[in-house]
């Protein structure tokens, strides 16, 4: 498990990408058979206003993002963005579990599932996250822990 990055990762343009994604240390998917899974989390203050407006999502210094995309790598190296079925949680160091709850975003070719979360700062939360993408028979475990930081803190 390495730390996470943010960076801008999708198909679109840089210009048409609103919210950013990130990979782990070694800027490598995780990648189970066919299919990569890409993951990030993220201070919701990151997003820029009227993107957090359109999409629905809270925009504040104890809110976070994570975000997860599936892509079919079966036929390409690049891959196809696929849909999937997600469920997770995140756990805090007193092992107080929350469920996520992902909402599905398309934009173009793109596909990604985003579920919010609130942290307090300084707080080491650990997420457990089940990804089932279409057309596949099992579900793929992606596991990682993050420190949050309040904007301004």
């Amino acid at each position: 498990m390495g730390c996470l990055l943010l960076s801008t990762v999708r198909a679109a343009p840089l210009s048409e990408a609103s919210i950013p994604e990130a990979r782990t240390m070694k800027n490598e998917p995780l990648r189970f058979g066919d299919y990569e899974v890409y993951f990030s989390a993220f201070n919701s203050t990151f997003i820029a206003p009227d993107i957090a407006k359109a999409y629905q999502l809270e925009r504040s210094p104890k809110h976070g993002l994570v975000n997860i995309t599936v892509r079919n790598v079966k036929d390409s190296e690049v891959g196809k963005a696929v849909t999937a079925q997600l469920d997770g949680q995140r756990k805090n160091l007193m092992q107080q579990s929350v469920p996520l709850s992902f909402k599905e975003v398309k934009e173009g070719s793109v596909v990604y599932y985003l579920a919010e979360f609130r942290f307090s700062n300084e707080e080491l939360l650990e997420f457990s996250i089940n990804v089932k993408p279409e057309g596949s028979d099992r579900s793929y475990p992606v596991k990682f822990r993050q420190t949050f930081y309040q904007d301004g803190k």
